[in-house]
Order: structure tokens, then sequence, then C-alpha cells
């Protein structure tokens, strides 16, 4: 017969429960605010407006479009499976003075930082949907001007947009690897500029930062 566990025994596990499950709360609420901070101050580099496409219903629409030409762009076979690894498109709309700050779209730490949306950032696809003359330039401020490409008075790979140009990039490797290159801004707007976004993940990204089942269904 085996003995029963005395009192000194049971509040003894009590206690280690309570303490583990302290221990919980305080990381949870630890990783909750670092995340919250890193989020603001992402936000803080941007100075222009954006509003995000996630309504995919009208299988003629330009975001479903957007989405369905990305998943190709990828050979993403099925299309909805592929589509599982994107950022919902965003349309982002920058004023006169506005500007995007040097950054990266991978990070480090996506394996745990980024992984309520799908863990690293490994493709950038922005799509210009105006001519704009004057300001607003994609500068890669640690990669080389490309004649031809850059701005002539430009030391660093810059892109001009151009209605219904767009621009492809990897932030990091197909492993996750972060690529410190690829650092890049919006240069300070003098005419209005558009673009449009989609970011592809290394794994799905769920609702809210992705796409819906619904949205993905009309695929």
């Amino acid at each position: 017969v085996k003995d029963s566990p005395t009192s000194s025994q049971i509040s003894l596990v009590v206690h280690a429960l309570q303490n583990y499950a302290f221990v919980f709360v305080v990381a949870a609420a630890g990783i909750g605010l670092f995340t919250k901070r890193r989020a603001d101050g992402l936000q803080n580099l941007r100075t222009s407006t954006s509003t995000t496409l996630d309504d995919l219903s009208d299988t003629e629409s330009g975001p479903a479009r957007f989405v369905f030409n990305t998943a190709n762009l990828f050979n993403g076979k099925p299309l909805r499976k592929e589509a599982t690894l994107f950022e919902a498109p965003t349309v982002i709309r920058y004023e006169a003075g506005q500007v995007l700050a040097p950054h990266y779209d991978a990070n480090r730490s996506a394996e745990t930082e980024d992984a309520n949306r799908g863990g690293q950032t490994l493709a950038t696809l922005l799509v210009y949907l105006n001519d704009v003359e004057n300001g607003g330039l994609t500068r890669f401020g640690k990669l080389s001007a490309i004649p031809g490409v850059s701005d002539p008075d430009e030391a660093n790979l810059t892109v001009r947009p151009k209605k219904g140009d767009a621009l492809l990039f990897f932030p990091a490797d197909s492993y996750g690897q972060f690529d410190e290159r690829t650092e890049h801004e919006g240069c300070p707007a003098v005419d209005e500029k558009w673009i449009a976004r989609i970011w592809r993940h290394k794994s799905r990204v769920p609702p809210p930062f992705g796409l819906t089942e619904t949205a993905l269904s009309n695929l």
C-alpha cells in the first residue's frame, strides 16, 4: 500500500505551483509590455497614414487581385496556402513632409517577438500607386547606388516611385536569418505618394494581422 501524501508535502506542491504561476504571469506581462513598446516605437518611425485591406469577398477587386498575384509571384501552390503567410495588404499614403525613418522589416528575435504575426518577415513587396516626381524616394542606406536605377545625386540605392512599378526585397533569407543590408527608409515626401504593401512571413499569419479563413476562401 502506497503512503498517502502528508499535509506538508501537499503544502509544498501548492506553494511551488503558486510560485510557478507568479513567475509565468510576470514573464507574460513583461513580454506583452515589451511587444507594445516595440510596436509603439515602430509606429513612431512613420508619419504617414495607412489602412488595411482585408476584404477579399469581391474576387475581382484590387485587394483580391493583389493577394492573388503576389501568391503567384512566390509560386504559391495552392494559392490559398501561400496567402496564409501574408499580412493583409496595406495601403499607405504620404503627404508633403511625411517620412518613414530608416528601419528593418525583419527582426533578429522574430521567432519570439513576432510569433503572433507569423514569425520572421522573409519578403517585402511594395507596389507604387502613383508617379512621384519630387521627394518620396525609397532609400537603402547600406547599399551602394546602382547606375540607371538610383537617382543621379544619390550615393545609396534608391527607387523613385512610378505608378505600376513594384519593389521586392528580402529582409531575411529563407531560413529566417536577418539581413542588415536591407535597412531602408521612405524619404520625405514633397509630392503625395501612395503605395500598397504585402509582407510575407515564415509561418501562418493569424488574424487580425493576417487574412481570415473567409477571405482566404475567396482565392
